[in-house]
């Protein structure tokens, strides 16, 4: 159940950022939660997995623009597609 859930919830993430950043859609609590999810999780696997190192890179900058300290569409941009493209290959099957 966990294998769906965490990937499905990067997924959330990335669509919540860009849209923060690009249209103001989401309020800045509601960034800041997925920043702290993505932050906790990065830092539960950082360990032995390199993209969970990269994971908590984007949860700081998701969390700088939660302050609204920093919202740079190019980076967010580039957090979305990072989080997508890793949600994508963990929801695929592998046989």
């Amino acid at each position: 159940m966990i294998v769906y859930l965490l990937p499905l919830l990067d997924i959330l993430t990335a669509v919540v950022l860009v849209l923060h950043v690009n249209f103001g859609i989401f309020p800045l609590p509601v960034v800041l939660v997925h920043g702290v999810y993505l932050g906790l999780k990065g830092m539960l696997f950082a360990r032995g997995d390199f993209a969970s190192k990269i994971d908590v890179l984007s949860a700081i900058y998701i969390i700088i623009v939660a302050f609204g300290l920093l919202a740079n569409t190019t980076i967010a941009w580039i957090v979305f597609f990072w989080l997508m493209q890793k949600a994508v290959f963990a929801l695929l099957p592998i046989k």
